[in-house]
């Protein structure tokens, strides 16, 4: 007989969620990556897809609120995006790129989760700062023109994805408060910064130890779970991502198997950043095989490496990420105050 927990988990892994307002939202975010990403393959830079997707993903915030309010969280995230972008691309410059992606890439993790939770941004934590600070830091013979056309590739998407927002029908959830030194000295807010600091920094520091490919693999793994509200629901979430991602991994191989061009991996891209939009809200797991090829495709545009690379060390480190970000998460749990005992 299995235990409450086992059959919680797996009525969560199958449960499909509603999703009224996702339909839209993918729509609006798919045109939002669309567009840059046809226009770098129209001129031939796909070299700089990166600087334009992470833009782009301005679109995915703020998908419940009016419109007045999803612009004006859209327009905030995106210019966090933006900072994450440069400055990950100013990190390439350096002699020592990996080491700017372990502690950079742990800092700017924390600095987007506390303005996530002080601003209330959905979604939190700090995944796609950490994703786009990485992934620019990867960039090879940069200099500092790349580094302004990073800045100027990555403000223009962000402002496209923002102004693709306010189309539409707007949702009907109200702008968060603005009680900023209220929710800055939150505990929980303290919480999630001392996480998504610890879990990126010790994961990138196993992945580097090992040697064993890109770091911010494991780093975004270790992460993902941490914006659950409870230790429970965190397991529940890393086990979604176990499993997602190593569907989505096969998802991967099958894809590179066939060799694909530059522009095939594009449209790949689109294709599963509208079908990751359609079920994210709904099945986390479902989600992360879409999720899964078009993060490791979007890699293989900027820094290709070989398909079995690419699924092999994803998986590993994906593993270690998971575990680690969950320890993270026991150790800095909230423990119950013991009572006083007061002398009779």
């Amino acid at each position: 007989m299995p235990s409450p927990v086992l059959r919680l988990l797996a009525q969560d892994l199958r449960r499909i969620g509603p999703g009224v307002l996702n339909g839209p939202t993918a729509a609006k975010v798919g045109v939002s990556v669309a567009v840059p990403l046809l226009a770098l393959m129209a001129t031939d830079h796909l070299e700089w897809s990166a600087f334009c997707a992470f833009g782009a993903f301005a679109a995915v915030y703020g998908r419940a609120l009016t419109r007045r309010a999803r612009a004006r969280q859209q327009a905030q995230a995106g210019a966090a995006l933006v900072v994450a972008v440069t400055v990950g691309t100013i990190a390439a410059l350096s002699a020592h790129p990996t080491f700017w992606i372990v502690v950079g890439g742990s800092i700017t993790a924390m600095l987007m989760a506390v303005l996530a939770d002080v601003a209330d941004w959905k979604p939190g934590g700090g995944l796609f700062a950490l994703f786009g600070f990485a992934v620019c830091a990867t960039q090879a013979d940069a200099s500092w023109s790349t580094v302004l056309i990073a800045a100027a590739l990555s403000t223009a998407t962000a402002a496209f994805a923002t102004a693709v927002g306010c189309l539409g029908p707007a949702g009907t959830a109200p702008a968060p408060d603005h009680r900023l030194a209220e929710r800055l000295r939150r505990p929980s807010t303290m919480r999630h910064a001392v996480r998504h600091l610890i879990a990126p920094l010790l994961t990138g520091s196993v992945a580097v130890a090992l040697d064993i490919g890109h770091p911010y693999w494991g780093m975004v793994a270790s992460i993902v779970p941490l914006t659950s509200p409870s230790l429970r629901e965190m397991a529940f979430r890393g086990v979604h991502r176990l499993i997602g991602t190593a569907l989505g991994l096969i998802l991967t191989a099958v894809i590179l198997a066939f060799d694909p061009s530059s522009a095939a991996l594009v449209v790949v891209i689109i294709v599963a950043q509208v079908v990751t939009e359609l079920t994210v809200m709904r099945n986390y797991a479902l989600a992360l095989v879409f999720i899964t090829p078009l993060a490791l495709l979007m890699g293989q545009l900027v820094h290709p490496l070989p398909a079995t690379d690419v699924v092999v060390q994803r998986g590993v480190e994906m593993l270690i990420g998971v575990v680690i970000g969950l320890g993270v998460a026991w150790a800095t749990r909230r423990r119950p105050q013991a009572k006083s005992l007061s002398p009779q």
